[in-house]
């Protein structure tokens, strides 16, 4: 049994990491805003053009937070809104005349200023970045299969994309000598064990467990885009779409083709980890551990997850502490989105388990724990 001092201190450091995970995954910024504005002098084209891109930035902003069919109930802002919400913004490849001013902004918002907005709107919206997975943009060209090459324009429309904020956040590999000899294009494609095993150990490389296959398929008419998932947590059907030229350059295809299958990715996980029901539950678990490195990791997992409102423990020993959690959704989304911070909800396994040390006096002393935490392995 611990003492009343250190389960105090357990609980006030999980208090203080709930406190600071907010800004743990800046999903609250958007890039790639561009902006074009006249006016009587360049001074005010630029004060003009900066309002203008700060709202269009909010309004898109929610729109990556939320579902496509829940957009139009989107509430409209004007510029005095979104510059209230803003936290601050950057700007690039500024050009400007005597009158006109032309830039591309990344504006990064208040996370509570947008979760007023979707609240007050009655918009059900998410927070939780799915991890970060490793893309592998091949392309079929002239009968061969393209990946790692230089002039590889399906990989360049990849990395205009700058997708490392989005829900749904993508690594392009570096290329270098070693990663080209272990997976080469048609290993990429390949969907043998082999062909997994290097996938695997290329996106462990870079912090990832899930790679995502981008096959892109030049025709006369278009482009036939592909994205396959290899590893991970969980299953998913790939998605597939086919688009026409309608007279645009391929490379501009291209860019509008990953444009849209990176939406489409965010919006096939934002179905999956979306609340519509606000009520909060309440689940008992015990976290096993070996080490304080691992109790670290999953406390941090509990902190920065959106969908947990609070926690509670009720006892601690060297290997195992009992945790009363409140959050909002269902058990399975609790678990998807704790998956995402290598921290693994499951069942508990009564035969096997470590008995918690709980306080007598504490919750949850009347009832065994039924669900584990532990660190992903």
């Amino acid at each position: 049994m611990i003492s009343a001092f250190r389960l105090w201190c357990a609980a006030l450091l999980l208090a203080t990491g709930f406190a600071a995970s907010a800004g743990a995954a800046d999903i609250f910024t958007v890039r790639g805003i561009h902006v074009d504005k006249t006016a009587d002098s360049a001074t005010a084209a630029r004060t003009a053009a900066q309002a203008e891109g700060q709202r269009l930035a909010l309004t898109a902003m929610m729109r990556k937070l939320t579902l496509p069919e829940d957009w139009p109930s989107l509430p409209e802002v004007d510029e005095a809104a979104a510059q209230n919400a803003v936290r601050g913004f950057q700007v690039a490849n500024e050009r400007t005349s005597s009158t006109r001013y032309m830039a591309e902004m990344i504006v990064s918002f208040q996370p509570e200023a947008v979760r007023r907005l979707l609240r007050g709107a009655n918009v059900a919206f998410g927070e939780t970045q799915a991890r970060p997975a490793l893309l592998l943009p091949v392309l079929h060209r002239d009968g061969q299969l393209i990946l790692w090459e230089d002039d590889n324009p399906w990989r360049g429309a990849w990395a205009s994309l700058e997708p490392g904020d989005e829900m749904t956040p993508l690594i392009l590999p570096i290329g270098e000598i070693m990663e080209i000899n272990s997976v080469p294009a048609a290993t990429a494609l390949s969907a043998s064990e082999d062909a997994l095993t290097a996938l695997t150990s290329l996106a462990a490389n870079y912090g990832a467990n899930e790679v995502i296959v981008a096959e892109a398929t030049p025709g006369e008419g278009g482009l036939r885009v592909t994205l396959t998932r290899r590893g991970g947590i969980g299953a998913s059907e790939p998605l597939s779409s086919t688009y026409d030229r309608q007279g645009r350059e391929m490379g501009d295809l291209m860019k509008a083709a990953a444009a849209d299958m990176l939406n489409s990715l965010s919006t096939q996980w934002k179905r999956q980890i979306i609340v519509r029901d606000g009520r909060v539950s309440t689940m008992v678990v015990q976290a096993d551990f070996a080490n304080l490195t691992e109790w670290e990791s999953i406390r941090k997992g509990l902190t920065s997850t959106p969908l947990v409102q609070g926690m509670e423990v009720s006892g601690i020993s060297s290997r195992a502490a009992e945790i009363r959690i409140s959050h909002k959704g269902s058990t399975e989304m609790l678990a998807l989105s704790l998956a995402q911070q290598n921290v693994e909800l499951s069942r508990a396994d009564a035969a096997g388990m470590e008995a918690a040390q709980v306080d007598p006096s504490g919750p949850a002393a009347a009832s065994a724990p039924r669900w584990r935490l532990a660190v992903r392995r």
